[in-house]
């Protein structure tokens, strides 16, 4: 991606679409005439291209705040148990109401982006120095945007203004429009716009410029999403299943034209050597590993958010090269439920998750007291963990002989209450807290915070001489250059299978999950395809949830989905309370939370603030 310098951007814009929400109010604006000028010449309307990418990288993809609200609030991920109030309004919607600044930040950025978006596409015509390629491709990437965008805020935030040409001056008044109108008149006829007229390759090679593969996935994901507004099974639903379907399925059937090549491993996908050359991601948020060229001095971190604690137990320490335990920021641990979805036959588990943690010192570990007293293992005492040996083992499985091994354990037994599994398949943690009604000897705080290490969003492959994908090659630096996936190939047969079902084709959707999902590169050596294999009389939407779960966790993708399934059954809150049934007493997820309020931030800003008013089940707004 190019730099570019988003200020004076930012400025020639002016006024952002809600108003007064735009950084450039910091900044010199100047006059429409300037802008004018700018963006009819070439150089002025790529760098106006470069904008719609820039808020992806600054604010949301590989930075917390996105992995709270869109993973963190469903029913695969919660809080860790060592932490577990940190960001409860985004992940419990405990006290979440229109003051709640994350979701401002997402309502005023992603608005941000679509003013660009309007601004490129209104302002096109008059830029003569482009050639037609160039009017096409970035028409293309501005309509391939604003339909993201567009999806993004409609789901989270219900019947919002749409708006559709260039804002130049702060407005003050704003309308709802009804959410299946924007889908119906902006969302899908963007992407469909987009996968007609862009590239097959970025523009001037730019890896995070959308294409025509990222085009064609978002036409599919946007038409699928746009069936829940419809009738359960009501032929108008059923008709945008269909298009859903081939949406998918001209992915599917066209991998190599849309320069997509299938890996013969899973794990291969989430190599750190294949990140900026991935050839199943269909769409990326880049970084770059000069730190000038990124958004600011802290751009990727996910691959810390998923982590147990790990570095100050049991003698493991952060160096600068010690990249087995980079630097932490524990957020986020699997469910009960979650981690009970895996069979033995699975390698997605063992490429997506790290059980095992080795002893990286010169030496053998030998165990003090204090340090097997954290993990409720006094045997441990003055036992050694030999050099490149197990030192931690933090498993999803039940473990029997612990006091024979000489290195701590915490299994699934320690870390939930595995005996109060309830109809959902769901089971607390275990409250480490003396002071707690529900306090549970069983477990410590450090047991709390010690579950396996999600890596999808891996920093290297175990070679120092390899890639490395921290900034400045150094362990103890937070920040990671890895581009970050915002879309992925697997989605589309999951979408494709999910549409054969509600079309009542069970038996097309098994070979669909079959042919392209569970493959035998998905397992372990030692077990057999069959046991992978899926017919038709397994085929519900329960299935598909379950395996949307296992196949794009931590995708960014778990929040939309619950809402998409659920919430049109009025099931929304129950399904996630009941697989993350830690959500309990003042964790306050009910059904209209679904939706999310209306920034406060916003409503001051507006002479017919009680007109548009805040979505139902929040407080009513009031200047």
């Amino acid at each position: 991606m190019k730099n570019f310098n988003k200020y004076i951007i930012a400025a020639l814009l002016g006024g952002t679409t809600m108003g007064f929400t735009s950084c450039s109010l910091d900044e010199y604006n100047p006059s429409n005439e300037g802008a004018d000028a700018v963006f009819v010449t070439e150089k002025g309307m790529e760098n106006l291209v470069n904008q719609m990418y820039y808020n992806f990288r600054w604010k949301f993809y590989g930075r917390e705040d996105p992995c709270l609200y869109m993973e963190g609030s469903a029913d695969i991920w919660q809080n860790i148990g060592s932490n577990y109030d940190y960001g409860k309004q985004l992940t419990r919607c405990v006290d979440l109401q229109g003051d709640r600044g994350q979701f401002a930040n997402v309502w005023n950025r992603v608005y941000d982006n679509i003013n660009v978006c309007n601004t490129i596409i209104g302002r096109l015509d008059d830029c003569k120095e482009l050639s037609a390629d160039k009017r096409s491709d970035f028409e293309g990437e501005a309509k391939f945007m604003r339909s993201y965008c567009y999806w993004w805020l409609t789901e989270f935030f219900g019947d919002i203004e749409l708006k559709t040409k260039e804002t130049k001056d702060p407005e003050f008044t704003a309308k709802r429009t009804d959410r299946k109108t924007i889908y119906d008149e902006v969302i899908i006829p963007d992407a469909k716009f987009a996968a007609e007229n862009l590239p097959v390759t970025p523009y001037e090679g730019n890896v995070g410029r959308s294409t025509k593969k990222a085009a064609k996935a978002l036409l599919a994901r946007v038409l699928l999403t746009r069936a829940q507004y419809e009738e359960a099974g009501s032929d108008a639903q059923k008709a945008f299943y269909q298009q859903a379907l081939d949406a998918a399925l001209d992915v599917i059937n066209n991998k190599a034209a849309l320069g997509i090549r299938i890996y013969d491993t899973y794990d291969e996908i989430w190599q750190a050597k294949n990140n900026k050359t991935n050839t199943e991601y269909l769409w990326v948020s880049t970084f770059s590993s000069v730190s000038s060229l990124n958004a600011d001095s802290k751009p990727n971190r996910l691959h810390s958010y998923f982590s147990p604690k790990l570095v100050g137990n049991a003698g493991i320490q952060n160096t600068q090269t010690s990249f087995d335990y980079p630097a932490e920021s524990t957020l986020l641990m699997p469910t009960y439920y979650f981690m009970n979805l895996w069979e033995d036959w699975d390698a997605r588990y063992d490429a997506d998750f790290q059980e095992a943690f080795m002893n990286p010192s010169k030496y053998p570990y030998k165990w003090k007291e204090a340090e097997a007293n954290k993990y409720n293992q006094p045997e441990l005492k003055d036992k050694k963990s030999a050099v490149n040996d197990t030192l931690l083992y933090f498993t999803r499985k039940h473990i029997s002989d612990e006091t024979n091994r000489n290195y701590a354990t915490v299994d699934i037994d320690e870390l939930y209450d595995t005996g109060n599994v309830n109809a959902y398949g769901g089971a607390p943690l275990r409250n480490y807290k003396t002071d707690a009604a529900n306090y549970d000897s069983k477990t410590s705080q450090y047991i709390a915070a010690s579950f396996p290490r999600f890596r999808k969003y891996r920093i290297w492959d175990g070679d120092q001489n390899g890639t490395i994908l921290l900034m400045d090659q150094k362990a103890n630096q937070k920040a990671s250059h890895a581009d970050v996936p915002v879309m992925r190939y697997a989605e589309m047969p999951l979408i494709a299978a999910e549409c054969y079902i509600a079309l009542g084709n069970p038996g097309a959707a098994a070979d669909m999950i079959n042919n392209e999902i569970r493959t035998a590169r998905v397992v372990k050596a030692g077990h057999s395809l069959s046991e992978a294999q899926v017919n038709a009389s397994q085929m519900t939407i329960d299935w598909i949830m379950d395996e949307r779960a296992r196949e794009l966790c931590g995708e960014w993708l778990r929040w939309f989905d619950i809402k998409r399934v659920y919430s049109p059954q009025g099931k929304f809150a129950s399904t996630i309370i009941g697989r993350n049934p830690s959500m309990t007493k003042d964790d306050c997820m009910q059904e209209y939370h679904a939706i999310r309020p209306i920034p406060n931030t916003f409503l001051d800003k507006l002479e017919n603030a009680s007109e548009f008013g805040q979505n139902p089940g929040y407080n009513p707004y009031t200047k």
